[in-house]
Order: C-alpha cells, then structure tokens, then sequence
C-alpha cells in the first residue's frame, strides 16, 4: 500500500525555488535500469476489462471472457441458482451482436423488466463473458452471454467459449436488431452446428453425462425491425423454410439443431419491444420434452465443466485483413507453386514478381543455375552448360570458363562454382512455352519401338526355343516345360499372370517364384550346393537330408492332402539310374553355369551402357527414375510380375482402401509422359500424339492425364483457359441499414 504523508502542505505555488526539487535531484541520481516488478503489481487502473463482474443480487458471473469456471463445484452452483438440486430445469440462452439488447430481452422475457441482467446505455458492453440467473417459477436457468463483433482482442477464444455455451443448452435465442439478416448470424449458427456434430455430441457421449442428447438444441430467431418488414409466412412456405433455404445457398448445415423458429416484429420508432410473440414460442418449446427434457442442475454444471476442459487448449488470434491482396494484385499464379503475383493489375513492361521461394518441379524445369561470384557481387547472371560425353563445361558471361565437372565414371559431381535457385512459372498467355531438343532421346524412342515390336512379334517362337532348349539340358526327373500350366503348389497359372517357371531340384515339378524361394543342397540329386527348391521338399529335407524325394509319392499324397507331399526314396535306387541321373545333372549344371556367366557379362556391359545413354538422353523435365516408384496416374508400383504379386499379397487387406490398381499379371514397366515428364505404365499411355510445345513433333507417348486434359481445353475454348479462379473467395459484405434504437418507454407485455 502506498501511504500518503499528509504534513506535507499541498498550497507550494506552480514555480518554485530550486532548492524545492531535491526529490527530482534524487532520482536524477538513481540508475536508469531498475526493477519494477512491485510497481507493475500495483492495480492503479484496470485496463482489462473482460475480467470487470458486473453481477446484480439475482445473477451472478459463471464463466469470463478468458473461459474460466467462477463456480468450482456442483453444489455451490446449486447454492447460487437458489436451487435444489433435485429440480430438473431447462436451459436458455441467448446470442446475438452486441448492442441488440440481449440483456434487455431476457429482463422483460423472463422477469417481468426487472433488471436481473445488468444494462448500460455506454459504449462500453456490460456483459463480458457468461452470467446466469434462475427463474425458480418456471424451471428455466437464463444465460446472457457477450455479444459478437465486440471489441474483443480475443475473439476467437470468446467465439469458443459461445459454442461450448450454446452445447449444454436447451434453448437458443438469437436476438438481433438489424433490418435484414446479416451473415453474422448465418455464419455462427452454421458454424455451431457443424461444432456440435463433430465436436461437442461426441465429448457429451463419451464422458456418459445422463441427460446428454445427439441433438443440438432448439433456436428461436428473434428479429427485431423499424423501417423493414420481417419474414411472413405465406402458402407457398413458411418463414422457418425461407430460413433453411438461405442457409443451404450459403452452404452452413443446420442439422445439429433439434428445431428452428422464427419469431419477426416491427416496432414503430416511438413504440416499444413486444415480446408476446417470443414468450409465446418459449413455451411451446419448454413445454417439448421429445428431444431434450429438463435435467438436474448438477448435471448441467458437471457437462459444462466437462466441456470446458476438454476444449481449452491456446488459440492463435489473428486479426483479420482489411486490404486483401487479391482485391488489386495481378491474377496470374506460379504453375509450380500456385502462388500469386505481388504486382499491381495490369503492370505492362515488367516482369511478374513473387518474393516467397518457388517449388521445384521436374516437368516445368524450373531449376536455373547461377554463377555464384556474381551472386556475391549482387548480380543474377545464369550460366550455360556445354555437355560432352565425358564432362560439363560451365561457362559464365561475364567470367567466362567457371568449371568443368567429369560424369559417369566418377559420379556427379557437386560444382561449388554455381548457385542453384527455383524460378516461378507463371501461367500467362503472352509466356510462349519453348520446347527443348531431346534428339538423343528421340533415336532411343525410335529404336525401342522398333525393339518392342520385334519382341512382341517373336516373343511366341523365342519363349517356345528357348523352352525346348531348356527341356534338353533338364534331367530326366524334371517335368518338361510344356507340360507345367500351373504352380504346382498354388496353382497360378503362368501364362495368364506372367509368373516365371521354376523347377524345383528336390521333386522337379514347375513353381512360382514365390513357392520355391528356399535354397538349400539336395545330395540325393546330386546337388551339392544351395539350390532352388519347393516349400514341401524343404520340410522334408530338413527331417531327411539325404534322402531323395519321391516324385510318385507326392503326386499320390497330393490328392489328399497338400501338407504331406514326399516320402523318403527307396535306399537300394540302382546304381546305373544313379550315375544316370547325376549325368543329367551335370550337364544341367553346366548349362546353368555357361547361361548365368553370358547374362551377367551381357547385363553389365549393355545395361550399363544402356544406362549411360538414357541419362545423357533424357529431358531435364521427366522426373527421376528414382523418384517415380509407382504410375503417376493407377499408383501400381514398378517392378516384375514377381515383385507385384508379393506387393498385392502383403497388401490384401488394404486394397478397397488404397487407390493403387490390383495386379492383373505381367510386369509393370516405367514409361515416361513426353508431356508432363511422370512416371506411368504401359495401361495408363497408350495415346500416341505429337507434343509440340515440348520439342516432340511426332507421335510419342502420352498419358491418359494429359490427353483428357487436352480434350478439356479444346471443348472450352480459349474463355475457359484464361478465367482463373481466385484463390481466396471475396468475403461478403454485410448490409448497410441502420438498426433502430430502442428508444422511449418500453410497453408492458405478459411475462412468464
């Protein structure tokens, strides 16, 4: 406390001797950095005012602006209503914009004008946060609450702490003023509901309050006017219907409420409110006790405590814009990062312009290279790369030769010389696209089409040859290759899912990849080493590792059951089937060892090769193999009929909700869109077209995307190219009639 020395005489004249200002002198003296803690302690004056209570003997402050409870427990809540709590009471609330006379409203509605609810004819709103009062005769707990679009710093929290009001309670009044319903109203009914339904509904359900319903609760649209009439019911529909008709154009979803009314009257400017009209609706809904019927007061407090636990967590006010952007800025976006350009509407002879970075993307080559001794010196001066088979040369305008950078044999490799940056890409019609030469590309297309079509023309007779060359270096207990249709074990057939065949070394029947995945030795057969064999040979040789499956005994078991498919082989084989068999054997072994030895020398020496040449060849556009794991368009994953089978089998569970096409058999080879540079499949780009703003002027491949998108802009014309949308719509304005006073005496009207 500060203490006042009254001895000091308080008559001294306005200029005084200068030896009268040794207090100033003092604190001249003192340092300039002090702690100033206890003084910021002291409440001079209050400048917050959402924490003011401005209760009366009847009502009472239950939740302020900052959403704290000021009744701790059910019983006091019971104590200050002046309610047992045994009674079962009603909840109404009412909403509205501040300065439409909700507190009156609830005085004259409820108890008979007396001020329970306090008024002011200030600026400044009296009612901040959340106040209650009972009206004992009736069973109903009255709520007056702080009104929208106030002066608020926190208006998001208040609008908040309105919705989890408006979630406990029975009744809903909206009270307003105005001479035409303004969004205002729309948007906080529309978004109560849509609150209720995704939000509150659940959490009441959850914490098992009795009482607690599924449906919101009733709203009654109390609309006040002077100079306008108010909605009329007429035979064709109601004012309720005209409502609900208004809030679908805006597209808010009122079906959380259980109800919604309508209650318009006009006042003259010299007449006072009636409230007859919105009486008479209160009752009819107090009376309804279908959806919603009167609870215990705990059970009141205990949901609305529960509520405003769970929703209050920190909320970020941001004040809205008074200026948009798009009201005057240039409407043509970046078609890398959709983001706006910052100039003015119709700025001729410059350059669009957006500050914030760009996101690079493949097919709009987007990525420039910049010498960065020039960047350091303040220019942005782009190089130019001359390459060769082995190496880079980059060369500057202004320091000419800057680096040169070697590829393939060691790697890319990182130039410190250069700066890279993404530049936008704006969606202008004056921007001609220019279409770079891809002509190392294009002998590459010509020669894999002429490739692809000899393969697809003698793939019948090679797959035939290479079958029967097969068939001759087999041994005898192998089962020819065109005898074997199916898997032996999970009966796939091979020519409707493109599987590979494989014998196993145990039984020699044909299986998938997937059935014969187990390496192992089979000395019986005269495999010494790790071989390919079946899932029921590896059981069989792991309890019997020298014996020899028998082939007729796992065809008779087969019958019976899948589980027991081999027998050990008889222990007195003779001795000339024996040397026979390893005979055949032997050359199978060596046929194997001769065919690896070329596919590996051959893979390596044409793949890489192969490799090299796609690299140096391909756009600077198409995106990296790396990057395209799957169809741009189906989501199918690349890979071999093998690899896709495990995938679709792994994933069997989620494929009604993945948006990845089912494995139909084959591979699934990357092809790329020589329009939009993705990674696609054989299914999804068929179409073959010329791409001319791409440098591509005969027919190439086209995904299914682009053609549909190209059919799109030639039905609508140029009008529908060059109308681009806003990205942010254009808020709507409220209207601009005057609301009329509640002037003059206000006329007594029946009460509950």
């Amino acid at each position: 406390m500060l203490k006042i020395d009254k001895t000091v005489e308080c008559n001294s004249a306005i200029m005084e001797p200068c030896d009268s200002l040794t207090f100033y002198r003092e604190e001249a003296l003192r340092p300039d950095i002090v702690c100033d803690a206890d003084f910021r302690s002291i409440p001079f004056t209050s400048t917050d005012y959402e924490v003011m209570d401005n209760s009366t003997d009847r009502s009472f402050l239950l939740m302020d602006a900052n959403e704290h409870l000021h009744i701790a427990t059910p019983e006091l809540f019971c104590k200050k209503l002046h309610c047992p709590d045994t009674a079962k009471i009603k909840v109404v609330t009412i909403f509205g914009n501040t300065g439409d006379g909700k507190s009156h409203t609830m005085n004259h509605t409820f108890f008979k004008g007396e001020e329970v609810f306090k008024t002011s004819p200030e600026q400044n709103s009296c009612t901040l946060g959340v106040y209650a009062a009972m009206q004992n005769e009736i069973g109903v707990l009255c709520l007056d609450t702080e009104g929208l679009l106030s002066t608020s710093s926190k208006s998001n929290q208040r609008m908040r702490m309105l919705l989890k009001i408006l979630a406990i309670s029975d009744i809903v009044i909206y009270r307003t003023r105005s001479e035409r319903l303004h969004s205002d109203m729309y948007e906080f009914l529309g978004t109560a509901s849509k609150a209720f339904c995704l939000h509150f509904s659940q959490a009441l359900q959850s914490l098992s309050i009795q009482g607690s319903a599924n449906l919101g609760p009733a709203v009654i649209i109390f609309h006040e006017t002077r100079h306008t009439k108010p909605l009329e019911n007429s035979v064709e529909e109601s004012a309720e219907e005209k409502l609900r008709e208004k809030f679908a154009r805006l597209n808010y979803d009122i079906n959380a409420f259980s109800s919604l009314r309508y209650v318009g009257i006009q006042t003259s400017s010299n007449g006072s409110t009636d409230y007859n009209k919105l009486i008479a609706a209160l009752r009819v809904d107090l009376d309804n006790t279908t959806v919603r019927s009167a609870r215990q007061p705990s059970i009141i407090f205990k949901a609305m405590r529960a509520l405003n636990k769970k929703f209050s967590g920190e909320i970020v006010e941001r004040s809205i814009n008074p200026f948009p952007e798009q009201y005057f800025t240039c409407p043509i976006l970046c078609a890398s990062c959709n983001r706006r350009c910052q100039r003015s509407m119709g700025h001729e002879g410059e350059d669009h312009l957006n500050l914030n970075p760009c996101q690079h993307q493949h097919q709009f080559e987007n990525k420039v290279e910049l010498c960065k001794v020039c960047y350091n010196n303040g220019r942005e001066v782009i190089v130019t790369r001359i390459d060769t088979w082995t190496h880079s040369v980059i060369n500057c305008p202004h320091c000419g030769e800057i680096a040169k950078t070697f590829k393939y044999w060691s790697g890319t490799q990182e130039c410190d010389a250069i700066r890279t940056q993404t530049v936008h890409i704006w969606k202008d019609s004056n921007i001609s696209p220019k279409g770079p030469s891809h002509s190392g590309q294009m002998v590459l297309d010509k020669v894999s089409y002429v490739c692809e079509a000899l393969t697809n023309f003698s793939s019948q007779p090679t797959g035939v040859l290479k079958e029967w060359c097969a068939d001759k270096v087999a041994p005898k207990y192998w089962k020819p290759n065109h005898e074997i249709v199916n898997c032996f074990s999970c009966k796939k057939n091979f020519d409707k899912t493109g599987l590979r065949k494989h014998h196993c070394r145990g039984c020699g029947e044909g299986f998938c990849d997937a059935c014969s995945k187990h390496r192992m030795p089979v000395p019986a057969r005269k495999w010494f080493e790790n071989v390919r064999v079946c899932n029921d040979c590896r059981q069989f040789l792991l309890k019997h590792p020298n014996s020899m499956p028998d082939q007729e005994e796992q065809t008779t078991n087969d019958n019976t059951t899948n589980s027991q498919n081999h027998t050990a082989g008889s222990s007195n084989a003779d001795a000339t089937a024996a040397a026979h068999e390893e005979t055949d054997v032997t050359v199978r072994k060596c046929g194997e060892t001769l065919y690896n030895t070329i596919s590996n020398v051959a893979s390596v020496a044409l793949e890489c090769t192969k490799d090299i040449i796609k690299d140096t060849a391909r756009p600077d556009y198409w995106v990296p193999d790396s990057e395209a794991l799957s169809c741009h368009i189906c989501k199918m994953k690349f890979g071999t009929a093998e690899e896709l089978l495990a995938l679709a089998m792994s994933n069997a569970n989620e494929r009604a909700q993945s948006p990845q096409r089912s494995f139909k058999g084959g591979d699934c080879k990357r092809h790329h869109c020589r329009k939009c540079g993705q990674g696609v499949c054989a299914e999804c780009s068929k179409s073959r077209r010329p791409v001319p703003e791409r440098g591509w002027l005969d027919d190439v491949r086209v995904c299914d995307e682009c053609v549909s998108d190209n059919v799109n802009t030639t039905v609508g014309g140029s009008s529908s190219s060059s109308s681009v949308p806003p990205d942010n719509a254009t808020p709507r304005t409220n209207s601009n009639c005057s609301s009329g006073g509640g002037g003059g005496s206000q006329r007594q009207s029946e009460t509950f």
